[in-house]
């Protein structure tokens, strides 16, 4: 959430599946008996093996997606920048994703969820739960108390677009219960996604401090190692500023996908308008937040896109330079990373952001969800 920041901080190559260079080879042949003129014959087990597994090689892609897709749960603060709203939409988009469920967390809760709840309602997909983090001020400093000047957190435009919105309701159980009960449940089947400030994810590890060692790997849009907001240097990122005194993850494996990777990454007008032309439930839903999002942010136009770009590393890791080596968060709330060091974290460093932008947009555009 740029805006609010910057007002709160003044394999080697593998062989073939068939053993094969080509359709015949590794297929034995008999010695060919020159008396009798006669031309050697193959091994017809294994010719027809390879022949078969040359035709079906074009069948590859497809056989890939129907893989069992990734468990997600999906820790959010929709609402406020416009990248939530891009990162669930392409969250719901892909067949390679399972989303179990989708917590909101961090000042409005409240009205948060109604969003993400229209959202899923809209692209019928309203059998995933949604579940409330407690409210919070705007920024939460180390030991817990208000930011003076940033306590009191806004109702943000976006909120407009599912104010009144009954056709679902949000869980009744916490959305930090929620987290240790679903990850405790399904131990290593889970990939936790956070994308906002980690309030719920703190919260859960009060109630069970092991909790994440339970999560396949937890992949966070967090932090700013060598590269901050506008491509300068390196600054404290909103989601560790916005609520410094949540607990740091631990105890499993962490991705960090931090400024360097989700700051320059923007959606163009151009893109834009296509979204807004396509006329599904979906692209609906994004442009008509987008719009609010506009409309509240008169000094920002091309909107960028932090938290999508996490759900890009799990659709398309291939995308991503990754080092690994120690993250920790000093008292100023700077995210610091020592390659090598452990505890071991992995932390993404650079991005194709062309590629992924075109992978992304794709989504939106193929997909049809509807009631």
């Amino acid at each position: 959430m740029a805006k609010e920041a910057d007002r709160a901080l003044g394999r080697p190559a593998a062989a073939s599946a068939t053993g094969c260079a080509g359709p015949l080879a590794g297929c034995r042949r008999r010695r060919p008996d020159r008396r009798a003129g006669l031309r050697p014959v193959p091994n017809l087990l294994l010719l027809t093996t390879c022949l078969l597994l040359t035709l079906l090689a074009p069948l590859a892609p497809a056989l890939a997606q129907s893989a069992e897709p990734q468990k997600v749960l999906f820790d959010c603060d929709i609402g406020s920048d416009i990248d939530d709203a891009y990162a669930m939409a392409l969250l719901l988009a892909s067949p390679e994703i399972e989303l179990v469920g989708v917590t909101v967390g961090h000042a409005r809760t409240p009205d948060r969820a109604p969003l993400a709840l229209r959202m899923l309602w809209e692209t019928g997909l309203d059998h995933i739960p949604v579940y409330v983090g407690r409210e919070t001020p705007l920024v939460t400093l180390r030991d817990g108390k208000p930011h003076d000047q940033f306590a009191e957190a806004p109702y943000n435009r976006q909120f407009h677009w599912a104010r009144g919105f009954d056709g679902l309701k949000p869980e009744e159980q916490p959305a930090a219960e929620y987290i240790v009960e679903t990850l405790n449940a399904y131990p290593g089947e889970i990939t936790l996604l956070t994308v906002g400030p980690v309030t719920n994810i703190g919260d859960a590890l009060e109630l069970d401090p092991d909790v994440l060692r339970n999560a396949k790997r937890v992949v966070s849009m967090y932090g700013s190692i060598r590269s901050g907001y506008g491509g300068g240097e390196a600054q404290r990122e909103w989601n560790v500023l916005a609520d410094a005194a949540a607990v740091q993850a631990g105890g499993t494996e962490v991705v960090y996908i931090p400024l360097d990777v989700t700051d320059h990454v923007r959606l163009d007008a151009d893109r834009r308008l296509h979204l807004s032309m396509r006329r599904t439930p979906l692209t609906d839903a994004v442009t008509a937040l987008y719009s609010l999002w506009r409309n509240e942010e008169r000094d920002q136009t091309t909107p960028r896109l932090f938290d999508a770009v996490a759900v890009g590393y799990l659709l398309w890791p291939d995308l991503f330079g990754l080092e690994h080596g120690r993250v920790t968060v000093d008292e100023q709330s700077m995210t610091l990373f020592e390659p090598g060091a452990e505890p071991t974290s992995t932390v993404a460093l650079t991005i194709d952001d062309a590629a992924f932008i075109e992978r992304m947009v794709t989504r939106y555009l193929e997909q049809n969800l509807s009631r």
